[in-house]
């Protein structure tokens, strides 16, 4: 087996708060990964499932809007050209 994390492990990976993915298999969006100790048992082959989930809610930034947020200029933004006929 893989790498394995808990669900504190894998949001502290994931720089969220733990109750987002946990409540993604609460809700069904994901199937319950088996648990050892009362405590789930996150195969690390589920990250990028993981991740789309918490995009798709919008607690994580999609690729694109950290850039878009910071502060250096997007190549090309502002750059149009007016072309008069």
């Amino acid at each position: 087996m893989g790498k394995v994390f808990s669900t504190r492990e894998l949001a502290d990976v994931l720089g969220t708060d733990t109750w987002r993915v946990r409540r993604l298999f609460e809700d069904g969006i994901l199937p319950e990964p088996p648990r050892f100790a009362g405590k789930r048992v996150i195969p690390g082959h589920l990250i990028p499932q993981i991740i789309d989930g918490l995009r798709e809610r919008r607690w994580l930034p999609l690729p694109h809007d950290s850039y878009r947020n910071s502060t250096s200029k997007i190549p090309g933004e502002g750059d149009e050209q007016v072309i008069s006929k």
